[in-house]
């Protein structure tokens, strides 16, 4: 088997001007150089299954299994 690693990134820039939220843009593109795995990954984040998807059910009953999971590890910790 081999193991594929992803990666992706989100950026945003606020209260900035356009000059400068533009050239922050620049530097980060610099170093993206997403793969197709990686594009499909971050497009799947931003837009997660919708009511009456197939994968609608299995996406938020993994999600919310955990985020229940960090919540709980969170008032263990505190």
């Amino acid at each position: 088997m081999v193991s594929v690693g992803n990666r992706q990134s989100y950026m945003e820039v606020t209260g900035f001007s356009s000059e400068v939220r533009e050239q922050f843009y620049k530097v980060a593109s610099v170093n993206l150089c997403s793969n197709i795995s990686g594009q499909i990954l971050a497009s799947l984040v931003m837009s997660p299954p919708k009511v009456g998807d197939e994968s609608y059910d299995a996406y938020f009953c993994e999600r919310d299994g955990i985020l229940k999971s960090l919540a709980r590890r969170a008032k263990v910790r505190n």
